[in-house]
């Protein structure tokens, strides 16, 4: 009977074990809403202590059966009795993972008598129950507690323990062309339609310890994005996983601009409480981004193993999973406004623009040279631009006007960077170029000035000369005749 009541005391503390969940960088669950079904393993008479005597199989639980499953074990080969199965018990450490599989083949015998319950279950008399966590959580944010062992009373009783789900964040990088500057991984960026841009997912893991195999999906829905293809790196903590032997997959669905990358097991590459996991990737903007302050949000989900009780066997994904909430960023791009108009501010027609890019120190890249065109052929539009260092150059000048010397000016911009939801908060283009937040428009008027108009041979220029060379003529004429008569007297 001191045996028996010895055991008993380790089984009591191995609630902890089955169920107590390390504290983590992770989210805990909060069980207050969880449902519960507790099921009798073994009964017997309570006796001072909380302690269990004349044990025997509970109602609860098929003990034949466990007991024929757990005698192809090696340590329960020899049991005959519940008294038997206990005694093994014994001799497990608290923290144990033959502790945490005896739970678990438990669970995988109990009977329809059970005691259900919300938040709490009501023992409907004294006995060592399994108590398992029922809760419906497929495609919810949440996670199941392992099956927990209890000696109890008659009488109330409310799990307490708590167990992780992981937590996801997708980031993205900041690029500057001109400047050559980047970023930390954040929320928001700028880019050009065309650059490619690169994405970060990262999961970092709770207490995995209850879990014999351990599932992860990243589930990334892109806007206005295209996957670059071999661009994603997988990696769980510091080991990159290889695609090539089947350590992860990849599939991307064109249509709807989703991608998945699943792995069947992270536990198996070595990951544990606080592990991180993460997945990056490059994407490229696509023509038909949107420009402005709207943007382009993309959004990603995780979906993980929830249930400790069944985590299948770390090659299939499992029947259960949980999902995290999404994580949103955007990316933003805008555009390049000319308007070509006279000294009067009146439009004009017949100028030819070029924009170019200042990347690096020294080099320029052309963004497009431009023709007015239909009914405006004096407005000249760049669409889908980053911020950085631009120049306007009017490679065709209208008749009759001046060629103006080359427009430089900085698209400047400021959007959050660490925000659930990131708004674009300012946007401009210097002193000649004025920002639009809403239409990610910077705009300016550029000016061409009419030329100086030049004497025409046989205008009035070249008349005025012979006018006074007639003048001068003739006035000579007089005063050669004025002089031949004073000298005839």
């Amino acid at each position: 009977m001191k045996t028996m009541k010895k055991v008993l005391a380790v089984l009591v503390s191995m609630v902890m074990v089955l169920a107590f969940c390390v504290t983590g960088v992770a989210a805990n669950v909060e069980l207050t809403q969880h449902t519960f079904a507790a099921y009798q393993i073994f009964k017997g008479d309570l006796t001072e202590g909380n302690k269990l005597s004349n044990v025997t199989w509970g109602d609860g639980v098929r003990g034949e059966e466990l007991l024929a499953k757990l005698k192809t074990q090696e340590a329960f080969k020899t049991c005959a009795s519940a008294a038997d199965v206990a005694k093994v018990l014994e001799t497990y450490n608290t923290k144990s993972t033959e502790a945490n599989t005896f739970a678990k083949t438990a669970a995988a015998y109990v009977t329809d008598t059970k005691t259900t319950g919300t938040g709490k279950v009501n023992l409907p008399a004294a006995g060592y129950y399994l108590i398992v966590d029922t809760t419906a959580t497929t495609g919810t944010y949440d996670a199941k507690n392992l099956s927990l062992l209890k000696v109890n009373g008659e009488g109330e009783v409310t799990p307490t323990i708590k167990t992780d789900k992981p937590t996801l964040e997708k980031k993205v990088k900041d690029i500057n062309d001109s400047t050559g500057s980047e970023s930390d991984w954040q929320d928001s960026a700028d880019y050009d339609i065309g650059d490619e841009i690169p994405y970060k997912l990262t999961a970092t893991m709770g207490d995995l310890s209850n879990y014999d195999h351990y599932y992860l999906k990243f589930h990334d829905t892109m806007t206005h994005l295209t996957l670059v293809e071999g661009s994603v790196e997988v990696k769980v903590g510091e080991e990159t996983l290889a695609k090539d032997q089947d350590q992860y997959t990849v599939t991307w669905k064109a249509d709807d601009k989703t991608m998945d990358v699943a792995i069947m097991d992270v536990k198996a590459h070595g990951a544990t409480t606080g592990t991180k996991v993460t997945v990056t990737y490059k994407a490229t903007l696509d023509a038909d981004a949107v420009l402005g302050s709207t943007g382009n949000p993309n959004t990603a989900d995780l979906e993980y193993s929830n249930n400790p009780n069944n985590t299948g066997d770390g090659t299939t994904k499992p029947e259960e999973t949980g999902k995290t909430p999404e994580d949103k960023n955007i990316v933003f791009t805008y555009k390049v406004t000319a308007n070509k108009v006279n000294e009067n501010q009146q439009p004009l027609e017949g100028a030819e623009f070029e924009l170019l890019k200042k990347v690096g120190k020294e080099s320029w890249i052309s963004k497009g040279r431009l023709t007015g065109t239909g009914d405006n052929q004096n407005v000249f539009e760049w669409k889908g631009l980053d911020d950085g260092d631009y120049k306007i150059v009017e490679t065709k000048t209208p008749s009759g006007y001046n060629t103006i010397d080359p427009i430089k000016f900085t698209i400047t911009a400021e959007h959050e960077i660490d925000s659930a939801d990131p708004k674009l908060t300012s946007l401009s283009g210097g002193d000649v170029f004025t920002g639009n937040v809403t239409t990610g428009a910077v705009s300016a008027n550029i000016v061409n000035k009419s030329g100086s108009t030049l004497p025409e041979t046989g205008g009035i220029g070249t008349t005025v000369f012979y006018v006074i060379g007639g003048m001068l003529m003739a006035a000579a004429a007089v005063l050669l005749i004025t002089k031949k008569r004073m000298n005839n007297k």
